[in-house]
């Protein structure tokens, strides 16, 4: 998914990517990636706390599964 601006040619916009891995024990591993324009942009978006928010929305994915599964 597309962060950014609604607009074309927007010099900030950066892509989230985020895939779904199976693994040979039935469990999935699951990778948050950023693609940033610059590394400044990169570095921006760590001292802005990108990480740890990662981390936070990992978490919530991981309860939200668990309280699927009863």
């Amino acid at each position: 998914m597309n962060h950014g601006a609604d607009k074309d040619d927007d010099p900030n916009l950066f892509r989230t990517i985020v895939t779904f891995d199976e693994q040979s024990n039935g469990k999935t591993v699951v990778t948050l990636r950023q693609l940033h324009p610059s590394k400044a942009h990169r570095r921006g978006a760590i001292g802005f706390g990108a990480v740890e928010y990662g981390y936070q929305t990992l978490d919530k994915l991981a309860r939200h599964a668990e309280a699927l599964k009863g």
